[in-house]
């Protein structure tokens, strides 16, 4: 499986590289949803803008709050993998699905802030967030697991222990 450690070192980075890239994306396209009203001309006023961003509320809530809850589970893919210092299939399989579930948010963000009112919209909003968070911590445990090959050799029991807690949050 792994060559050398130049290769696994190679590999290792591009791990971490794609699931950066995943994640860059779906923030980007979180604000994709968000559009500039456009009023014609002939029928402006400060009044008309000003209810037409209001109206945009709902977007730029479900934008920011899914931007940071991202953004959060970044943080803590970033804080995990500076523990883990080999791969194998097994974990690139893991943190695959855990990008599966992140590139997902921005249809179950955009489906709550057009629809702020549906619980059905709000179940698949927050459940899509619950799965990403599971599969984060899935690939950490993994990780535990194999601690021996995974994960460094100056990492002890207490680190182990306060980035599984960590995970769940």
């Amino acid at each position: 499986m792994n060559n050398s450690n130049e290769n696994n070192a190679i590999t290792f980075e591009r791990i971490l590289f794609f699931s950066d890239a995943v994640i860059a994306i779906v923030i980007t396209l979180l604000i994709l949803e968000l559009k500039a009203p456009h009023i014609k001309h002939e029928g402006f006023t400060e009044g008309v803008m000003r209810q037409a961003l209001f109206e945009l509320l709902p977007k730029f809530l479900g934008f920011v709050f899914s931007f940071l809850i991202v953004g959060m589970m970044w943080i803590e893919h970033h804080r995990i993998f500076r523990f883990i210092t080999s791969w194998d299939f097994g974990l690139i399989w893991r943190n695959l699905v855990f990008l599966l579930f992140v590139a997902f948010i921005p249809f179950p963000t955009a489906l709550f802030s057009e629809n702020s009112f549906s619980q059905t919209a709000f179940m698949l909003y927050a459940g899509s967030f619950a799965l990403a968070a599971i599969a984060k911590v899935w690939v950490w445990n993994y990780a535990v697991s194999r601690r021996s090959e995974l994960i460094g050799d100056d990492v002890d029991d207490e680190t182990v222990k306060l980035i599984s807690r960590r995970s769940w949050a």
